[in-house]
C-alpha cells in the first residue's frame, strides 16, 4: 500500500471524494449527528480543528486517534492507520 500523499493531486481528490462518500454512507446515512452516532455505538471520523490535515477517529468510549489512510497500489482499497493516540 502507498501513502495517499504520494499520489497525483487528481487521484488524491478522487480518493478523498470516495472516502467522504463512504463515511457518509457507512456512518451518517441516516443524517444523524455525530453525537447520535457515538451514542449508537458507532465510530466517527472528523477533521482536526487544530490541524486540518489530520483526520480524527473517535470511539463511543471517548478514545480518540489521529489516523491516516493508505491507498492500495491499484487504488482499489485503503486501510486506516493510527498515527497517534490523543
Amino acid at each position: 500500500m502507498q501513502n495517499i500523499n504520494d499520489q497525483p493531486v487528481q487521484e488524491q481528490q478522487k480518493y478523498f471524494d470516495d472516502f467522504e462518500r463512504w463515511i457518509e454512507t457507512e456512518f451518517n446515512g441516516d443524517e444523524s449527528t455525530a453525537a447520535d452516532q457515538l451514542r449508537a455505538g458507532h465510530v466517527i471520523f472528523y477533521e482536526n480543528d487544530e490541524n486540518q490535515n489530520e483526520l480524527i477517529r473517535e470511539y463511543p468510549d471517548g478514545r480518540r486517534e489521529v489516523v491516516k489512510t493508505v491507498v492500495s497500489e491499484d487504488n482499489s482499497s485503503f486501510e486506516i492507520v493510527v498515527v497517534r493516540e490523543l
